[in-house]
């Protein structure tokens, strides 16, 4: 039986949770509601899982901000974790399986995702180091112009940090190119 703790109040119970990227995900039905609000932290985005809303958790007169997450409407790929809730931000999970479960699939499918969110899945699945503004275009259906707008998204700055990306401006005949310093991915919350 799984089980999510936090400030001495269980959260959520059930034998059946959803293992995804080492997070365990508690079906809806499972939970405490009582101890839960809508979260003013800033929806996120994942690149083959889809958008994240966040709810704080209100127990033994504190706030945590932000610790328990779910995907409304996950893309294809995830739909396992639909309907379902996870926890970080100290909160206590016991009784889950060992290693990581359910990742990203291999190959990662952009399957019809276009624009700023095409650019997240370029930006983390390269095809190579150094993409120029017809490689993005080709990725993502953005314009050169379009794609400056979509560089400031802070989803994609994100992406950007963690894959360590930078873009470079140029001439009429280069518009845009990004560069990508070797090394593995930056751990970025």
């Amino acid at each position: 039986m799984a089980k999510a703790i936090w400030n001495g109040v269980l959260l959520a119970e059930s034998k059946d949770v959803a293992h995804v990227e080492g997070n365990a995900y508690f079906p809806k039905n499972c939970i405490n509601w009582g101890y839960f609000r809508k979260s003013h932290a800033l929806e996120t985005f994942c690149h083959w899982k889809g958008f994240a809303s966040y709810l704080d958790i209100v127990a033994g007169g504190e706030v945590n901000e932000g610790a328990a997450w779910e995907y409304p409407s996950p893309y294809k790929q995830a739909s396992l974790i639909s309907d379902r809730i996870a926890f970080w931000k100290d909160v206590e999970v016991e009784g889950t399986p060992d290693g990581r479960g359910l990742v990203e699939p291999t190959p990662s499918q952009r399957d019809t995702i276009t624009g700023w969110e095409a650019l997240c899945w370029l930006l983390r699945h390269p095809p190579k180091s150094e993409l120029s503004a017809a490689d993005v275009q080709a990725g993502t259906n953005l314009t050169p112009y379009d794609f400056v707008t979509a560089w400031q998204q802070r989803d994609v700055q994100r992406y950007a940090k963690r894959y360590r990306w930078t873009l470079e401006c140029g001439s009429s005949d280069a518009p845009i190119r990004l560069i990508q310093a070797p090394g593995g991915p930056v751990k970025v919350f």
